[in-house]
């Protein structure tokens, strides 16, 4: 521990340049201040509207300085809500979620500590627990004019009951957006503040009006040197597969932007140079912004409730996870708009090798099966030529040559593709203009796996599968198939947008862990202050 305590004592240096009273609009709030490794964790993000952002992230931090995981959730009006599943790995400490937008990563980020026990091994080897210091946190204003009537001091296990929440008609007029109502277990021994802090580090701001930004750079392999002016293609493979190019800037920067596009995705960057000979070399830039260094923190010996709470919840974890409850439900994302026709246009001709007798190799199928396509492997030296329909001749240049969307210029790589690799093939025997770009006729085989194993790596070419915006989620009750299963929900009523009105009601259904509870109602005014509202009770 006392080694653990220098390297907080050196790292935990951060420079905050005001305190939140001062820093208004900003904001941090989970459903809850003690997680167990395995759950979900959900978040409320407030920043400050006046950007054109439409993604805010938000990471986790271990008590080291490094990011765990992270997600990047679509941003409105100044609010975002999401979540994060925290990995069954980790060990038991307090963490830091951090949330910020990409074009203010070098500026401000939002940040809350947590605690986080680890589902196999609990305390068993924690003394104490790590808390930010309390001059740095944000101050969230106690409203009277938010009433929450209807709370009962203590419930028993598993009943059902509703609250009645007041808004008086003057805060109406104050009160930005929705408001953020939550039911969940509090451990009052444990305190989760958020502060607001400024960083030196990031890159230059990018503002994300449509999804995320993947950015990177491209240099001469030989000299490290940032090469202008390379073509950089992205790929996205689909039935219908994406497709973006951008030509590097002065720097060797270039950026793709991901529209569109939620939940885990696929894609593949690649780079060109204008002469062959050069190597080149991708080097993306990270999603997330680097961690900073860690706040002062202060230790403090965990207390018997503490403990207690804490090995009541590992146990509830557990049996949800061994009868399959999850009650977090992913919304169906919505629909991205798919083109009629793939982004290299309309083909002249498909053909299915399939309905074909078997051919081993693609001379052969060219021969045999594509109109229009030669193929030639002369001394381990292939060629490929389409031909132009309009001269009706030979293009003299290979065309775009695709393998499930993506594109190939190693010929190499399909000279021994068969019938039984190929599902079906696209040719285009014509001139096409892709912006700047042009494709002296366009070849493009879908293969029967779809597991791009057949696509080589290089320094040049770039898979990345990452998470784009994050699916919209929300809390509902577990649906407990036998009677004698218990509810073990920690977690009762999360709303992050309730629409303000003079009076509303919240129905929940305690379950069977017992505890200390809060339902709190948190708000933003259109000055950018926070409030909040909280009744507290007991479930015994």
């Amino acid at each position: 521990m006392m080694k653990r305590n220098i390297i907080f004592t050196i790292l935990l240096v951060l420079t905050l340049t005001g305190y939140a009273q001062d820093r208004k609009g900003f904001g941090l709030f989970t459903d809850r201040n003690a997680y167990v490794s395995g759950e979900t964790l959900l978040a409320k993000i407030y920043h400050p509207d006046n950007n054109l952002s439409k993604i805010v992230y938000l990471d986790l931090i271990n008590p080291f300085g490094k990011r765990v995981s992270g997600a990047s959730i679509e941003f409105k009006n100044g609010q975002a809500s999401g979540f994060l599943t925290l990995p069954d790995s980790l060990s038991s400490g307090s963490y830091l979620l951090r949330a910020y937008l990409k074009n203010s990563a070098a500026k401000i980020k939002v940040i809350r500590n947590i605690w986080i026990s680890n589902r196999f091994n609990g305390l068993e080897k924690t003394k104490q627990m790590d808390q930010v210091a309390e001059q740095q946190t944000i101050r969230e204003r106690t409203s009277r004019q938010i009433e929450i009537e209807g709370i009962d001091p203590t419930y028993e296990i598993n009943t059902k009951t509703a609250a009645n929440i007041k808004l008086d008609k003057a805060l109406l007029e104050q009160i930005d957006g929705p408001l953020l109502v939550s039911v969940a277990q509090t451990i009052p021994s444990f305190q989760s503040v958020s502060y607001v802090c400024n960083s030196e580090s990031g890159e230059e701001g990018l503002v994300e009006k449509k999804g995320i930004i993947l950015s990177g750079t491209v240099t001469d392999k030989k000299t490290s040197a940032p090469v202008s002016g390379a073509n950089v293609y992205m790929t996205i493979p689909d039935s219908i597969p994406g497709f973006q190019y951008y030509q590097t800037r002065a720097d060797g920067r270039f950026y793709f932007q991901m529209e569109g596009y939620y939940g885990s995705v696929q894609a593949f960057v690649q780079c060109f140079g204008n002469n062959p000979a050069q190597r080149l070399k991708i080097n993306m830039d990270e999603l997330f912004a680097s961690p900073d260094s860690l706040p002062q923190f202060v230790q403090l010996p965990i207390q018997e409730e503490f403990k207690s709470a804490n090995t009541q919840n590992i146990d509830a974890v557990t049996f949800q996870k061994v009868f399959n409850q999850d009650n977090i439900e992913k919304l169906t994302p919505p629909k991205k708009e798919a083109e009629s026709y793939p982004y290299y246009g309309t083909p002249s001709n498909v053909v299915n090798p399939q309905l074909f007798i078997d051919l081993p190799n693609f001379s052969e199928i060219s021969r045999e099966l594509l109109p229009g396509v030669k193929f030639r492997n002369y001394n381990n030296e292939p060629t490929l030529r389409v031909m132009n329909m309009t001269a009706h001749n030979y293009f003299d240049e290979s065309p775009l040559l695709l393998i499930d969307g993506i594109p190939i210029r190693d010929l190499n790589v399909i000279k021994d593709m068969g019938t039984s690799e190929i599902k079906r093939v696209h040719i285009l025997q014509s001139e096409r203009y892709f912006g700047n770009l042009r494709f002296p006729g366009v070849v493009a085989i879908y293969t029967m796996k779809g597991d791009y194993s057949r696509i080589p790596d290089s320094d040049q070419f770039v898979r990345i599968k990452l998470d784009a915006t994050q699916i919209q989620a929300f809390l509902s009750e577990p649906e407990v198939a036998y009677p004698n299963i218990p509810d073990l929900r920690q977690v009762f009523y999360w709303n992050p947008s309730v629409e303000a009105s003079e009076n509303f009601s919240v129905k929940f259904k305690t379950s069977s862990v017992l505890g200390k509870f809060s339902l709190t109602v948190l708000g933003k005014l259109k000055d950018g202050t926070l409030i909040r509202s909280e009744k507290q009770f007991e479930v015994k």
